[in-house]
């Protein structure tokens, strides 16, 4: 059973193509282009490589959120309109619980972090159960000052988030730790094993009611909110 996993929830995009429970190939773009000119190229360029033609795929796991607007947008339509061709399967992932998961095994809580600009941060603790990974929190949005106040003290951060406030949480958390620099990125592979936990349990969306978890409104629907 093939099973293709896809993220462009954050600037980064990635790809990973699954026989089973085993990785075959990951494709991963860091350049920040727009995912409307990368996804589609990379999905070929995976499938390419592993001789595996589209009709071959019977379930997409991908990203839904929290993330940008554009990114899930793409994403969430790309897949959408490959379920459509091909009549394969759609599992929506959290981006937070992909970037938690390849710390399923450390010993700590590990806390996810996205930038959702306007100096505030998508977040969610996790901790690692058997081989996989259980939400401690509510995913939130706030100030990165609001979620530093929150945080455990001995918590591992992770994501473009944990990055971009690093002095901030290292002041108010001085116990904290930061994964290592090519960590923060959201990895087709975790998408994908996070899908598959889900497949086992026969837990799988429509995927013509699956929609992006966007957390806050858009820009657009702020400014309209702001003229009423």
């Amino acid at each position: 059973m093939n099973l293709l996993a896809v993220d462009t929830s954050t600037n980064s995009c990635s790809v990973a193509l699954f026989d089973g429970e085993q990785l075959l190939a990951e494709s991963v773009y860091t350049a920040g282009k727009t995912h409307s000119t990368q996804l589609m190229s990379m999905i070929d360029h995976v499938l390419k490589r592993c001789e595996c033609n589209a009709l071959d795929i019977k379930v997409i796991g991908v990203t839904r959120g929290p993330g940008t607007f554009t990114g899930l947008r793409i994403g969430i339509s790309t897949i959408k309109g490959f379920c459509t061709a091909t009549q394969a399967s759609v599992i929506g992932v959290s981006s937070l619980a992909a970037l938690a998961f390849p710390f399923a095994s450390v010993d700590r809580p590990v806390v996810s972090m996205i930038d959702a600009r306007r100096k505030e941060v998508y977040w969610a603790k996790y901790r690692g159960v058997g081989k996989g990974i259980e939400r401690d929190s509510p995913v939130s949005l706030s100030t990165p000052e609001v979620a530093a106040d929150a945080l455990p003290q001995n918590a591992l951060l992770v994501g473009s988030g944990a990055l971009l406030y690093r002095s901030v949480f290292e002041t108010r958390c001085r116990e904290v730790r930061f994964a290592d620099s090519a960590q923060h990125i959201i990895r087709g592979a975790s998408v994908g094993r996070l899908a598959l936990k889900r497949l086992q349990r026969q837990d799988v969306d429509s995927f013509s009611t699956l929609t992006p978890e966007y957390i806050r409104n858009s820009d657009a629907q702020i400014q309209m909110s702001g003229t009423c």
